[in-house]
């Protein structure tokens, strides 16, 4: 195994009692190359003598977790560690988790998430192209590169390490997650302001981008609809038309100007793949409106129609949420079970 320059990041390690923090470091001296360098509070007194593998930084903290992490990072950066370790917990089952990854790069170790991680981390997983599982895990290992890029930011709260994903995701830095569903995470739960706050912060140039253009293909295929109406097209067809006009102007929008794929076959290859998504909601709706039209003398022309637009645009927005999970999303983020 390759020894590289460790700095562990362990910010609050002054909250175990003395011995529980003795403990959990010379769990951790047992392993590590001679000269890692933990970075903790000046409330922890200087070991030296007792971990022959450790040397002991102490470092500012700052008002809260996502600005202590980032000083931390800053740190690790100023004194040359190559990588950066945090962790989830301080026990001394956790105190090598990081043991097994040490050759890979930027990783995330997460368990099985609770339900309000679950749907803060789903949520900002759309809007900003990302496939994080658990975005709020604690043991992560950072390289040299990512942590240059996160001391950068402003990112705050318990947020900060989904934050920071889609800083790095956004930067076309490669993360690994490792996936271990049978554990239950450790890590605190997530109050309201802190949800909001890191759902808030994944919005992105590109999210606001796809929003837009979405929204003109929501026109567009409103506006194809009743313009093929009104020059009697038959209903199904009028469907059709609207959305397959749709789904290319908002595939060509966001392939060349939100995310500038190059590459006139791949770009054809993923219009092909793009459009098969597509038709199935397509074929839903044709369906749908052939059924409501047995009843269209009951309805009436006018609530025919309105039902008609209200399932167009409800099944679209469904299927543009799944499409964006499978069209859009960077494969910079990499999960894998274990």
């Amino acid at each position: 195994m390759a020894n590289p320059s460790l700095a562990l990041l362990m910010p609050n390690l002054s909250s175990l009692n003395e011995a529980s923090r003795k403990a959990f470091l010379l769990e951790i001296n047992k392993s590590v190359p001679e000269g890692t360098l933990v970075l903790l509070d000046g409330k922890v007194p200087k070991y030296d003598d007792i971990f022959s593998n450790l040397k002991l930084i102490t470092f500012s903290h700052g008002k809260d977790l996502g600005d202590t992490l980032r000083t931390g990072l800053a740190a690790s950066v100023e004194l040359g560690a190559e990588k950066t370790i945090t962790f989830e917990n301080y026990s001394i089952l956790n105190a090598k988790w990081f043991m097994p990854y040490l050759d890979a790069g930027n990783i995330i170790e997460s368990k099985k998430r609770g339900f309000v991680e679950m749907v803060v981390t789903e949520i900002a997983n759309i809007l900003s192209f990302c496939n994080a599982y658990n975005g709020f895990s604690m043991n992560r290992i950072f390289t040299k590169e990512a942590a240059s890029v996160i001391k950068e930011t402003r990112l705050q709260g318990k947020g900060f390490l989904l934050e920071c994903t889609n800083a790095l995701n956004s930067k076309g830095i490669k993360t690994v997650e490792v996936i271990k569903k049978d554990l239950k995470s450790q890590s605190n739960k997530l109050n309201l302001k802190e949800s909001v706050s890191s759902v808030v912060k994944s919005i992105n140039k590109s999210s606001v981008l796809f929003s837009v253009f979405s929204s003109l293909a929501y026109l567009v295929n409103i506006v194809a609809v009743y313009f093929s109406l009104s020059v009697g097209a038959f209903y199904p067809l009028a469907v059709f038309f609207g959305g397959e006009l749709s789904a290319i102007s908002n595939f060509v929008m966001n392939e060349k100007i939100n995310f500038k794929n190059k590459g006139f076959l791949n770009s054809a290859y993923r219009l092909g793949k793009f459009n098969s998504l597509a038709v199935i909601p397509l074929l839903f709706d044709i369906i749908l409106i052939g059924y409501l039209a047995g009843y269209a003398h009951v309805l009436g022309k006018t609530l025919f129609t309105d039902i008609s637009i209200i399932s167009i645009m409800a099944v679209s927005t469904v299927s543009f949420v799944l499409i964006t999970k499978l069209m859009w999303v960077r494969d910079n983020h990499i999960r894998v079970a274990a």
